[in-house]
């Protein structure tokens, strides 16, 4: 197991972007737990953003915020990370 996978990271974007990134997360959830009341469950259906331009450019930050922050995003084994990631967040619960 990799253990920098448990490490706390941070990331700073300008307060405006993560309002609009809580906005869209928490409206976006409200939705998804309205057709998955079974939300805890492995077997919920996929949580999918509908995103308007403001929304979208705040993605796009965060994206660039989280490239910039990780590294591994450009390691050889990173298909590998992001799995042992999943588990790690699966058994979480």
């Amino acid at each position: 197991m990799n253990n920098d996978l448990r490490a706390n990271l941070s990331i700073t974007l300008s307060k405006a972007a993560w309002l609009v990134l809580f906005e869209l997360l928490a409206t976006s959830n409200a939705e998804w737990s309205k057709a998955n009341p079974d939300s805890y469950s492995a077997s919920a259906k996929p949580l999918h953003l509908t995103a308007e331009h403001p929304e979208r450019v705040a993605l796009w930050w965060l994206e660039n915020a989280i490239e910039n922050l990780l590294p591994e995003l450009f390691l050889s084994n990173y298909p590998e990370l992001l799995e042992e990631s999943k588990r790690l967040l699966a058994s979480s619960n």
